[in-house]
């Protein structure tokens, strides 16, 4: 209960797409995966779900979850460790596209946030779905992009 709150922000800070600032590579990168699908005649919306989970959340963020030492100049004990387990186990079970199984013999991390997976998923839907709904970007739109990205950092 008391970590909650911070998991739920979590999960709207990485899943949500400011105004200001739309995710331009992310939606470059996805619209690739659509367009692949489409070349090879994957029509399944849940093999897309799929690829973009494996890319982003699961490739990107659930490893900065479970290694924060990679961004962070910190030393992570075990019990901290422990702790990133469960929350990585929560991000990668909300971008899951299968229903879990829970019984009294699941694992006690996937037992701790079962009932806000529901509402999680959501989240991930919401945020692949806005995405798709971005315009399309050019290849010269997206390397003008990196260009003032290169600048200004």
């Amino acid at each position: 209960g008391t970590l909650q709150k911070f998991l739920d922000d979590l999960f709207r800070a990485v899943l949500s797409i400011r105004e200001d600032r739309p995710p331009l590579a992310i939606k470059y990168f996805f619209d690739f995966l659509e367009e692949q699908a489409e070349k090879r005649g994957i029509s399944d919306p849940d093999t897309l779900h799929i690829w973009k989970t494996n890319s982003l959340p699961l490739r990107f963020w659930v490893n900065i979850l479970k290694n924060p030492e990679f961004v962070f100049d910190m030393e992570k004990s075990d019990h901290m460790d422990a702790c990133l387990s469960v929350i990585a186990q929560a991000f990668i079970d909300a971008c899951s596209i299968s229903d879990m199984q829970l019984g009294k013999d699941s694992p006690t991390n996937k037992l701790l946030y079962a009932k806000e997976i529901p509402e999680y998923r959501k989240i991930v839907q919401k945020y692949y779905r806005q995405i798709k709904e971005m315009s399309p970007l050019s290849e010269q739109e997206m390397n003008a992009h990196l260009a003032e990205e290169s600048r200004v950092r």
